[in-house]
């Protein structure tokens, strides 16, 4: 079955790890000097309610569900079962990271979409169309926006770019970023840099 997603503005990749890095600089400049691991959990946990107003939780979730956002009830969910499990904390990391994406930028959109709906239609059961994912370009994908977000958020561009020019590999930047190496790898990518 076709998952089915609301389509974002778009947004250029680029856009999206200059959102990102200025979160690096308020909450940790560090990580943008040398690499260093941002400490996701603590800035979900203590900083994402106040700067946005989504409140961050554990919870048990559905199978194969990580994380969700639920711009109505202002409300960010990480799954608690992956949170126990300390050998997934890597790719915790980067669903934590992925979730700040879509709180610090798409809620505050889909909220606003939402309202502009209700006021034209005087209805308070207005929702946000849904589309199939396939068919919306990517730089419309909110999904694609908020993995491009938890990837500059927790591998700077900069930071990245020297680790590989000093050599380190895909398990090395793993290592240095607390990341799994898919993510890596997906990171590489994005910002078109041979890790091989």
């Amino acid at each position: 079955m076709a998952r089915r997603i609301i389509v974002a503005t778009p947004r250029r990749g680029l856009d999206i790890d200059v959102s990102a890095n200025m979160i690096n600089q308020q909450f940790q400049p560090e990580t943008l000097t040398h690499p260093t691991p941002f400490n996701v959990e603590d800035f979900f946990e203590f900083d994402l309610e106040r700067l946005s107003g989504v409140k961050p939780d554990y919870r048990e979730l559905p199978y194969g569900i990580h994380g969700i956002t639920d711009s109505d009830k202002m409300i960010c969910v990480i799954s608690s079962e992956l949170m126990e499990d300390r050998s997934q904390i890597k790719f915790a990391r980067s669903t934590i990271a992925h979730e700040i994406g879509h709180v610090l930028t798409h809620v505050p959109e889909f909220r606003k979409k939402k309202a502009i709906l209700r006021s034209i239609h005087d209805n308070d059961h207005m929702s946000l169309r849904l589309h199939r994912e396939e068919d919306v370009p990517i730089y419309k994908n909110p999904e694609w926006q908020a993995w491009r977000y938890a990837g500059a958020l927790l591998m700077p561009e900069p930071v990245f770019r020297a680790a590989v020019s000093n050599g380190a590999d895909e398990w090395e930047l793993a290592e240095l970023f607390q990341v799994n190496r898919p993510f890596v790898k997906a990171r590489a990518r994005a910002l078109k840099i041979d890790i091989s």
